[in-house]
């Protein structure tokens, strides 16, 4: 990048930050601000989003639309064309960042390709998905259920809390895995005691929460905390917040 990309790089995480936009912010920290050269058919900028955060981004129109509309408003009176007329409706395109041809980069993809096999993270959520027609969002190449559950992972991070997403407990009892096998939305492990998160979606699902949490009690995981999707993702700290004081009250 160039010293001016770069400047609007920073500007456009810190105004996202800013209006509350944390989660975008994050999605585009490990990004880019390119402009447009004569190369290209249009002039304007490219906003680049890795690739760990691009499936998250793209899926969502309001997401594309406030990264747009918040670099706009950051070139505004700083973007000029050749006769000094400003250039604030410039056209703005979100892409994919580009990784780098890193020396024996194939050799890390055939590692990354093998430990990915067989893994089960996720594992419930990836078979519902996919039989409602819907994708998985993806964060830090991990699996999530929905734009909730990162914004959630992505509070717990920013916190350093050891947190196991979307994580498939086995309990074998019946030798049905529909009965043996639950998926937690987040273990999670602070100050040595164990707790459950989860969002929820369906508020006529009280019954069936109730025997899975009934389920995970039984083998001693006492703290088992619903909160709303809307509430996690609308006041994320708020409910980590509300839900790790919770779990302190369970330490031995």
């Amino acid at each position: 990048m160039t010293e001016h990309e770069a400047s609007l790089h920073r500007t456009l995480v810190h105004f996202l930050i800013e209006n509350k936009q944390e989660e975008l912010a994050a999605a585009v920290l490990d990004g880019e601000v390119i402009e447009a050269s004569c190369n290209y058919s249009f002039y304007g900028y490219f906003i680049d989003i890795p690739l760990t955060a691009y499936p998250l981004v793209t899926t969502s129109t309001d997401m594309q639309d406030t990264l747009t509309l918040a670099l706009r408003a950051i070139i505004r009176g700083h973007t000029y064309d050749q006769n000094g007329k400003p250039m604030d409706d410039c056209e703005i395109e979100v892409r994919m960042k580009h990784l780098p041809v890193e020396e024996k980069w194939k050799e890390l993809a055939r590692t990354l390709i093998i430990n990915r096999k067989g893994s089960n993270q996720a594992l419930v959520s990836e078979i519902c998905a996919a039989r409602e027609g819907r994708p998985l969002h993806t964060w830090n190449e991990l699996k999530y259920a929905s734009a909730s559950e990162v914004r959630v992972a992505q509070e717990l991070e920013k916190r350093q809390i050891l947190f196991f997403p979307l994580a498939i407990a086995v309990r074998a009892e019946t030798s049905q895995n529909w009965k043996d096998h639950r998926e937690v939305d987040f273990l999670v492990c602070h100050n040595g005691t164990w707790g459950i998160l989860e969002v929820a979606y369906h508020p006529d699902r009280y019954e069936k929460d109730s025997e899975k949490d009934y389920w995970l009690k039984k083998s001693g995981i006492l703290c088992i905390q619903h909160y709303t999707a809307e509430r996690c993702y609308n006041q994320t700290a708020q409910v980590v917040d509300e839900f790790l004081s919770i779990l302190e009250q369970h330490e031995k």
